[in-house]
């Protein structure tokens, strides 16, 4: 895995370490590169016998940020209280909901 930042952003990122934990990656395993005129990159490369998929995930503007704060709170609006992680929002995006799947 690697994930490119910002010059001054130090450490690995909370983004590529929750990847890297998902995805089973020993976080020894995440290369990172600082550099000016990055805002945020992750890439997850797989390498396979005569071929290599790359799964990879681009902040082109700090505007993102933002944007990404109000879609959330527009979907928490409609939901009960209680606590929620980002797949709990995105889910209804990219899954059709049906009964089966609710409980």
């Amino acid at each position: 895995m690697v994930e490119e930042h910002f010059k001054a952003k130090s450490g690995v990122s909370g983004t590529a370490m929750k990847i890297a934990e998902t995805l089973d990656i020993e976080t020894e395993n995440i290369n990172s590169v600082r550099a000016g005129g990055i805002v945020g990159k992750r890439e997850v490369i797989f390498g396979f016998p005569y071929q290599t998929v790359r799964l990879v995930h681009e902040s082109i503007s700090r505007e993102a940020f933002g944007s990404g704060a109000l879609f959330v709170a527009e979907n928490l609006k409609s939901k009960l209280k209680g606590l929620y992680n980002f797949e709990d929002i995105l889910r209804p995006y990219f899954f059709a909901q049906t009964p089966d799947m609710l409980s």
